[in-house]
């Protein structure tokens, strides 16, 4: 166990009766599992890990190399809690984040409450689909843009771009405007990008002022 993964976090195995009995042939014991109504067996393992992301990743690949060859995707079987309320709905929510999959009863009934209506349980269907999620969006999410300055704007999830204007092609074109995705958290860093990579060369050309002029957009957008 590594310095930094200190957080204990419980998985919850839910088992056919069937496939309880395949993983015992085929010598694959899950010490201390309990028949539940049903015909479901219940067992439980711990992890440890620094946050409830990499718990999910390590609990998957344990899933995976053990008991996956006999009961199929861990979706539906697999269930983990979270003791520091890791998952939180939020603007910048997302259903297939690993951080937010594999919930158990109890937090997803604490996040349906949150979302207020925004998300619903995750479809228990076809267990063949890679991306099932423990909850949906239900409503699509409405994002806001802020604008910080003529030349930066921030998306609701925090991410900053800076709107530049390319040099027109030729005579009679117009100066097109487009964002770049900048990988700065803060506007002080970001300004300092635009300059180290270059990408504030063009404005002498154009009266920015006037071209970038922005406002707060609204876009509407699933998850």
């Amino acid at each position: 166990m590594k310095f930094n993964d200190f957080q204990k976090y419980m998985v919850t195995l839910h088992i056919p009766y069937e496939k309880y009995f395949e993983l015992i042939y085929e010598t694959k014991y899950l010490l201390e599992a309990r028949l539940k109504t049903g015909r479901i067996f219940e067992a439980q393992k711990f992890f440890y890990g620094c946050n409830r992301r990499s718990v999910v990743a390590k609990a998957v690949q344990w899933y995976n190399q053990n008991l996956k060859q006999v009961l199929g995707h861990p979706h539906m079987k697999m269930f983990i809690d979270d003791p520091l309320t890791e998952v939180v709905y939020d603007d910048g929510f997302v259903c297939t984040d690993l951080r937010n999959k594999f919930l158990d009863d109890a937090t997803i009934e604490r996040l349906l409450t949150e979302a207020n209506g925004d998300l619903g349980r995750g479809d228990s269907g076809d267990s063949s689909k890679i991306q099932l999620s423990s909850v949906i969006r239900l409503r699509k999410r409405r994002k806001f843009e802020t604008v910080l300055t003529d030349h930066f704007i921030q998306s609701s999830g925090g991410t900053i771009y800076y709107q530049m204007a390319d040099l027109p092609q030729g005579r009679g074109t117009r100066f097109k405007v487009r964002k770049i995705k900048l990988s700065s958290k803060s506007l002080e860093k970001a300004k300092k990008e635009v300059v180290r990579r270059g990408l504030n060369k063009f404005e002498k050309f154009a009266n920015t002022k006037e071209i970038l002029q922005t406002k707060s957009v609204t876009d509407f957008k699933a998850a």
